[in-house]
């Protein structure tokens, strides 16, 4: 039956100057992206099963990311090399290529920053905070220098 107010409501029936699309069943456009012939292809196409390439490693990092720097063993823990996915340019790298080119280029002026404070050999812990662009220097559970970058 049709409602008097919707002409074309019934199944296979068009409306009044409509068109065929229209007259499909509301079944035929809920076609799942696997029935839909493969010539017809729509923009926003599953792009899940189209090949990427290698992905970074999204889980976290189990080992610390070391640098020696003038007597300084630097060292950014896993959970502040997460943090390093904040910063600009991160995306589609490890947590572990994101700590090495953070020490690339940063190494020498963290090592600097605390060289006259601190005695060599020492462990020193880099806590980083990607918002403030800030670069804590730990020494046991004091901070012994702040690095801007």
């Amino acid at each position: 039956m049709t409602d008097p107010e919707r002409p074309g409501d019934e199944i296979g029936e068009t409306a009044p100057g409509g068109t065929e699309a229209e007259a499909l069943p509301p079944e035929a456009d809920a076609l799942p992206p696997e029935e839909a012939p493969a010539g017809e292809q729509s923009a926003g196409a599953d792009r899940r099963k189209s090949p990427r390439g290698s992905r970074p490693s999204l889980e976290e990092e189990r080992d610390p990311v070391v640098r020696e720097q003038r007597g300084f063993r630097l060292r950014l823990e896993p959970r502040d090399l997460v943090k390093l996915r904040e910063l600009p340019g991160s995306k589609g790298k490890s947590d572990r290529e994101l700590g090495e080119q953070f020490f690339d280029g940063q190494a020498e002026r963290l090592a600097g920053a605390i060289a006259g404070d601190v005695a060599t050999p020492a462990d020193v812990r880099v806590v980083v905070d990607p918002y403030s662009r800030q670069a804590f220097l730990a020494v046991g559970t004091t901070i012994r220098g702040i690095v801007s970058f």
